[in-house]
C-alpha cells in the first residue's frame, strides 16, 4: 500500500479528508482565517491602499476557495511601477518566509486587478513546495494550469476552461513533436528563455493529471491539492516527495508514473498534434 510509508494524516479514509477539506474551505468563505499580510503599503495613498487590500483579499479568498487552506501565512510585498497593465511583474520568494512580490501600476481600477491572472498564478505556486531549478518547468506549469482553475471558480474567466487552455497550450505543441522527453525539452526552453512554451508545455502535465483523476478517482486536481495542503505540504521539499504524497492520497502511482513518462518517454507520445478536449 502506498499509504504505509506516508504521514499519518493520509491514513484516514478519503471521505474524512474530503470532509475536512470542505469544512476548511467553508471556514475560509465565512471569514474565519486571517488571510494575509501586506508589506509596502506606505508608498501608496489611502485610496490606493484600500484598492490593494481589496484586490489581494479577493485573490487570496478565490485561491483558497479552489486550493484550500495554506499551512503558512501568505506574505505579500507591493511595489509601484508604471506599465501598460495592472501587474507587469511578479514573483515568489522561498525561505524562512515564503512571500509573493507584486509590481503594480496603481493607475488601474480594482476590477482590472481582479481580472488579471498574475495574482492567482503566484499564490498557486505556494500550494507546492519549492521544486528547484531542475523542475521549474513543472512548478510553472502547475501555476499556469491553476490560475485558470481559480478564475473559473471565481466566475471571472473569459470563456471556458478548455478554450483558455487550448488558446495557451496549442501554439506551443510544436516544440514537443519530438523524440526527446518532455522534461528535457521544457528545460531547454527555460534555458533559451522561451518561458511561455516551457510554462504551458508544463501545464499539459496537469491537464493530463486532472483528466486521469476525474476519470479514475472522480476528483479533480484542485480538490486533491486542497487535501494535500492539509496533510503533506509542510513535510515535502522535492518533486519526488510531492509525487509520492499525491499518489498516497489516491493510493495509486498516477503522478509518479506521469513524471517518469515526462523524464523518459518521447514527447510526441505524450503531446497531441493539436489540443484535444475530452472533458
Amino acid at each position: 500500500m502506498l499509504l504505509a510509508a506516508l504521514p499519518a494524516a493520509l491514513a484516514q479514509p478519503a471521505s474524512s479528508r474530503e470532509a475536512q477539506t470542505t469544512a476548511t474551505i467553508n471556514a475560509i468563505n465565512q471569514g474565519q482565517y486571517d488571510p494575509f499580510k501586506v508589506h509596502g503599503l506606505s508608498a501608496f495613498s489611502s485610496a490606493q491602499k484600500t484598492l490593494i487590500r481589496q484586490w489581494i483579499t479577493h485573490g487570496v479568498n478565490a485561491t483558497r476557495d479552489t486550493l484550500g487552506v495554506y499551512p503558512q501565512t501568505l506574505e505579500f510585498f507591493v511595489y509601484a511601477k508604471k506599465a501598460n497593465q495592472p501587474v507587469p511583474w511578479a514573483y515568489t520568494r522561498r525561505g524562512t518566509t515564503q512571500s509573493i512580490h507584486l509590481y503594480i501600476d496603481k493607475r488601474f481600477p480594482v476590477d482590472k486587478f481582479i481580472n488579471d491572472w498574475t495574482l492567482y498564478h503566484e499564490i498557486s505556486h505556494l500550494a507546492l513546495p519549492f521544486l528547484g531549478e531542475h523542475y521549474a518547468w513543472l512548478s510553472e506549469g502547475f501555476a499556469s494550469f491553476m490560475q485558470y482553475q481559480i478564475m473559473a471558480k471565481a466566475d471571472i474567466l473569459p470563456g471556458t476552461l478548455p478554450l483558455r487552455y487550448q488558446h495557451k497550450i496549442a501554439p506551443h505543441l510544436k516544440w514537443f513533436a519530438s523524440d526527446l522527453p518532455p522534461a528535457d525539452i521544457a528545460r531547454r526552453l527555460m534555458d533559451q528563455k522561451n518561458y511561455p512554451a516551457a510554462y504551458w508545455g508544463g501545464a499539459w502535465f496537469f491537464v493530463l493529471a486532472d483528466r486521469q483523476l476525474t476519470t479514475r478517482h472522480h476528483i479533480d486536481l484542485a480538490s486533491l491539492i486542497a487535501q494535500y495542503q492539509l496533510c503533506c505540504r509542510q513535510g515535502d521539499s522535492s518533486a519526488a516527495q510531492l509525487m509520492d504524497s499525491l499518489d498516497g492520497l489516491i493510493d495509486e502511482p498516477l503522478f509518479s508514473q506521469l513524471l517518469y513518462n515526462y523524464e523518459h518517454k518521447a514527447a510526441r507520445e505524450i503531446y497531441p498534434a493539436d489540443f484535444i478536449d475530452t472533458q
